[in-house]
């Protein structure tokens, strides 16, 4: 074993981690204190360079890495903190579209592995602290930084951006943040910095007022983003992606640096190649069209089925899903079509909806559902029956095991006759 991967292992198994093991006391805390106690330890390298702070129930991690190719595209060394990781821990903390050295991971580790133990730090907490470091050490111009969950407690509101952007409001994660819309709004208005300017994503009479009242309390130009803003043409395939162009856009006009119109146009088409983006609306084969999306909850899940419908048209098709245990299924499950044959798997983490329980529910649903044991098998069973397009996602785990087992062979790239 690496070196790399004895840090890797070491954060994600003996840490608390919110993806893995849900909310608890250890992966979910209720001030930002031992976040403070870490960057103090490491001097607090999030007040060596400017940033923009990003939250939002669905679309915060697509406009971050559109905002960070349109910052490299105008030459900018861009810092990106984004999660969760499909394929790779590094790939939360990107310097200039990249992957950092894994040696520089494996460094930062044992360095500073007994004060994560001391300090008694979550997975989420530690790895925002080593973004954070990376950029200083990587005397980055600029830094995109995503906030996990929520806003006002996460561990990210610690910085004082040059733009706090709210992309959308959903009901997702309703046991930390609020039972209702304006109580989540409410938690990722906490974001909104003292005259530092709002660029709100999505906005109507339930929540507007949140932010209104919030930005207004802290003297904050709230910049409200419509579908009447200008947009350019974005490389990413997901009909939802616009709206986050839009947002983008609205960012990068009250954030101060200045940046191009070229610029900004050519940074919305190369996202997926400046950055490395993956899991939305991504196309894992064409032939037969195998989609991998990681829409996840109602607010995500229906344009994304909207979207599934009008691509697939009458070719004969299949889902692959899978989803975690604490997820509200009320909306999801009858927005799935049901002429689609569903392979139901679990995903590889322990938060996982148990495969037998999760079959029952599609059944009782009415829809066809057949139990596998992986997202590999369901993908490859799924071709082998000749579907000619496939539908991979219902969690981003699901979508990240189906990326590894593409990476890794795992995936028959044989086809039925009947797929063409």
């Amino acid at each position: 074993m690496s070196r790399f991967d004895d840090a890797s292992n070491w954060l994600v198994q003996r840490l608390p981690m919110f993806q893995r093991q849900g909310g608890t006391p250890a992966t979910y805390r209720m001030d930002l204190d031992k976040t403070r106690q870490w960057l103090d330890v490491l001097g607090n390298p999030h007040q060596a360079y400017p940033c923009i702070h990003v939250a939002g129930t669905n679309g915060k991690g697509s406009t971050c890495h559109m905002l960070a190719s349109i910052y490299q595209e105008a030459g900018l060394v861009v810092g990106l903190h984004t999660s969760p990781h499909m394929l790779d821990l590094r790939e939360r903390f990107r310097v200039g579209g990249r992957l950092i050295p894994e040696s520089w991971v494996a460094d930062f580790v044992e360095a500073h592995r007994r004060d994560i133990e001391n300090l008694e730090l979550s997975f989420f907490e530690a790895t925002v602290g080593m973004a954070f470091a990376l950029f200083r050490d990587a005397r980055v111009d600029l830094a995109i930084v995503e906030v996990g969950m929520g806003g006002r407690l996460d561990s990210t509101n610690v910085v004082t951006p040059l733009a706090s952007v709210i992309t959308s409001i959903g009901l997702d994660h309703t046991a930390f943040l609020g039972p209702d819309r304006h109580s989540i709004a409410t938690e990722k208005a906490g974001i909104i910095k003292p005259s530092v300017p709002v660029v709100l994503g999505e906005w109507d009479a339930e929540i507007l007022p949140v932010f209104q009242e919030i930005a207004r309390i802290n003297n904050s130009t709230l910049h409200c983003v419509s579908s009447q803003n200008r947009v350019h043409p974005t490389d990413l395939q997901g009909d939802y992606q616009a709206q986050n162009a839009r947002v983008a856009i609205q960012t990068v006009a009250v954030a101060g640096i200045p940046v191009l119109e070229h610029q900004i146009r050519r940074g919305l088409s190369k996202v997926a190649a400046n950055t490395g983006l993956r899991g939305r609306w991504d196309v894992l084969e064409k032939r037969p069209l195998v989609v991998a999306d990681s829409a996840h909850n109602s607010h995500g899940w229906i344009p994304a089925m909207r979207q599934w419908n009008r691509i697939r048209g009458s070719k004969r098709a299949a889902m692959v899903l899978g989803v975690v245990s604490d997820k509200d299924l009320t909306e999801i499950l009858p927005a799935i079509p049901k002429d689609c044959r569903i392979f139901a798997c679990e995903p590889s983490i322990p938060r996982a909806l148990d495969l037998t329980q999760w079959v029952a529910l599609l059944r009782d649903a009415g829809l066809q559902a057949v139990p596998c044991s992986s997202a590999a098998e369901a993908i490859t069973q799924a071709k082998a029956e000749g579907y000619q397009a496939i539908y991979v996602g219902g969690s981003s785990f699901v979508v990240a095991d189906a990326l590894v087992a593409y990476r890794d062979g795992l995936v028959s790239k044989r086809r039925s006759a009947s797929s063409d």
